[in-house]
């Protein structure tokens, strides 16, 4: 069954479920009825489309144009029809599109992800539809202007009773389907049809507010819905208010009329690169950069706002003007950010990998491959800043429930509440210790690959999955590489200790003692021992009134620093301590464990002896500049 088979009957028949196009948007400022039942959205209010017009706009004509586009409105409904119809009329492409799209050599073909082939030479549209049924991405919808009817199929193929069947209309599955209208040109809808018993609009989200540029706007990526402020919007639950404009730079004076109009939760600022392409003066734009972030922060003071600098470019396929001041844009920006305590930097250059082949023009604009790379590393950075600590710790307690062993130390960290879980989300979690070390782990690798950059700057990690090590080592300059085994107790009964030997908790008088003997191998700092003999978390060996030794724990929890003092080794003393700072954590509820390098022969017999297993050393290791060591050894 078609349900629309001919443009135009759609309001002939009775039979079909009809439901008008205005209850179903998303992402609108305002709303231009025409008549007849047809509406225009629009994502920027009449005051703002003055604005952007007026004489303080770098190209007046080229952005009112671009304002008049849809990108990032969409319609979105429950439904249990098999198929669907959008009435609709296309408006024209801008001339200021065209000018970029005469740029992308050849079309492309956008697959789910982001992944996309190459087709011949023949000009295709660049833009269309996006469809996202059931939260999942299907290829985008490109009609030609003059279309007046839409139609798609929203049953799935691969969830038919049988090859070549489909559900009937209403007795199949409700769906929840998400219709992302072009980004490079404006639209006129009226009515949704289906085939089904019902379409029923769905709730509105709080907004993402995203103010930038053509890149933005979601220029050439091929799919409206691969943009990435529709990927982000999509990650984060938000529904999206794209106000990104091709050809725009920071003007103020653009945002008065928009409050009153939006529920924003989160805003990004991606702005500055079109600088690069006339002449400008440093002074002037600085004062259009303030004056603009003043006007945002007065409009909404408790938003969270991230402010991204422009992205790689490829300076070589397409040089700025010489007379351009783009290059002190980036230190303009920072400035200005940091006067407002709701706003953070993101440098853009981390955002997209510096790669052509992520460009689809070969000079600025991202592919949707490129598109897909900035909406995750964006989406990194924001869960990291918007997320509770205790969110952030329970969900990295259930990504790591069933992960590979090697992930043991941040499972452990997680049930003692050490450290600041940093990000966790279902296939990658990063944690840093009190001294400074982060560990992470990403069964993941792309999302691995995007907090590595984002968030991953220590001067020492802990890397637990071997497929990332060599991104660490490129990405943070990190060359030296200590790998190390595992030592983990997984026996519940408590271990038997000596009662002939004296072993009890050390306080701060004992401070020289042990640094002396320990401050040496730098794997602990004067501070940290302080905190460390303050706490208890040093267990002396005493002999009468003589300290024979000590054991003590590094701060991601690990048992280590054991160590006996000359007169007083190999008469049972390390196996006493070890026993002792065991049975203390089992006590605490904890599991014990430890960290060794995988030379240190002696090291790894004693925990065997004491009914620790141990790990190969192959998957988990310390990276660090080439002239740090790595705090682990027992």
């Amino acid at each position: 069954m078609s349900v629309a088979p001919q443009p135009g009957d759609l309001t002939a028949s009775a039979t079909l479920v009809r439901r008008p196009a205005q209850e179903l948007l998303h992402g609108c400022v305002a709303i231009q009825e025409s008549g007849g039942g047809w509406v225009r959205p629009q994502r920027f209010s009449d005051v703002q489309i003055r604005a952007l017009g007026s004489v303080s706009a770098w190209h007046p004509g080229l952005y009112r144009a671009m304002a008049r586009a849809t990108a990032g409105i969409s319609l979105e409904l429950e439904t249990d029809s098999s198929e669907l119809a959008l009435e609709l009329q296309l408006d024209p492409e801008p001339t200021g599109t065209r000018a970029v799209l005469d740029h992308v050599s050849k079309p492309v073909t956008v697959g789910v992800g982001g992944k996309m082939s190459v087709g011949d030479t023949t000009p295709l549209p660049h833009d269309g539809f996006g469809i996202e049924v059931d939260g999942r991405l299907r290829m985008p919808v490109m009609p030609q202007l003059g279309t007046r009817t839409l139609s798609l199929c929203v049953d799935d193929p691969e969830k038919s009773p049988a090859a070549g069947v489909t559900q009937l209309p209403g007795l199949g599955a409700a769906h929840r389907v998400r219709i992302w209208l072009p980004c490079l040109r404006g639209c006129a809808l009226r009515s949704v049809v289906g085939n089904g018993t019902k379409i029923e609009a769905l709730p509105m989200r709080r907004q993402l507010l995203v103010l930038g540029d053509s890149i933005a706007q979601g220029f050439v990526c091929g799919d409206p819905g691969q943009s990435w402020p529709a990927l982000l919007a999509r990650d984060l639950d938000l529904d999206l208010v794209n106000q990104g404009i091709g050809g725009q730079v920071f003007q103020p004076g653009t945002l008065v009329g928009l409050r009153p109009e939006a529920d924003v939760a989160l805003i990004v600022v991606a702005l500055g690169a079109n600088y690069r392409y006339e002449p400008c003066q440093g002074p002037l734009i600085a004062r259009d950069i303030r004056l603009y972030l003043d006007e945002l922060s007065r409009l909404w003071p408790k938003v969270p706002t991230y402010v991204a600098d422009p992205l790689w470019h490829d300076e070589g396929a397409w040089p700025s003007h010489p007379k351009s001041c783009w290059k002190g844009v980036k230190r303009l920006i920072s400035q200005e950010v940091a006067r407002h305590k709701q706003m953070r930097l993101v440098k853009g250059s981390w955002l997209l990998d510096h790669k052509r082949s992520l460009l689809a023009d070969g000079f600025e604009h991202p592919n949707a491959e490129g598109m897909h790379q900035i909406a995750e590393r964006l989406g990194v950075v924001i869960v990291s800043c918007e997320t509770s600590s205790a969110e952030l710790r329970a969900r990295g307690l259930a990504t790591l429930r069933d992960a590979p062993r090697r992930t043991f130390p941040l499972t452990e960290m997680l049930r003692r509440d050490i450290g600041k879980v940093e990000f966790a989300r279902e296939g990658c979690v990063l944690v840093r210790t009190p001294d400074g070390i982060q560990t992470l782990w990403a069964g993941d690798a792309t999302l691995g690959r995007s907090v590595i950059r984002m968030l991953v700057h220590a001067s020492v990690v802990v890397v637990l999955e071997p497929a990332l090590v060599r991104d660490v080592k490129l990405c943070c300059g990190l060359m030296r590489v200590d790998p190390y085994r595992l030592a983990i107790l997984t026996d519940k009964r408590l271990p038997k200790t000596d009662v002939k030997r004296e072993v009890r908790q050390l306080d701060e008088s004992y401070f020289d003692t042990i640094w002396a003997s320990y401050g040496p191998t730098g794997y602990a700092s004067e501070r940290e021992l302080h905190t460390l003999l303050q706490s208890g978390g040093i267990l002396g060996g005493f002999k009468g009134d003589e300290l024979v030794g000590f054991v003590g724990e590094h701060p991601c929890g690990s048992i280590g620093m054991l160590t006996v003092f000359d007169g007083h080794r190999r008469h049972g003393w390390a196996q006493a301590l070890l026993l002792a700072k065991i049975r203390e954590h089992m006590d605490r509820g904890w599991t014990p464990w430890a960290e060794v390098y995988p030379d240190n022969r002696a090291s790894v017999s004693l925990m065997r002896r004491v009914g620790m297993s141990i790990t190969s050393a192959n998957e988990q290791c310390y990276l660090s500049a080439d002239d740090e060591g790595a705090d682990m050894d027992l």
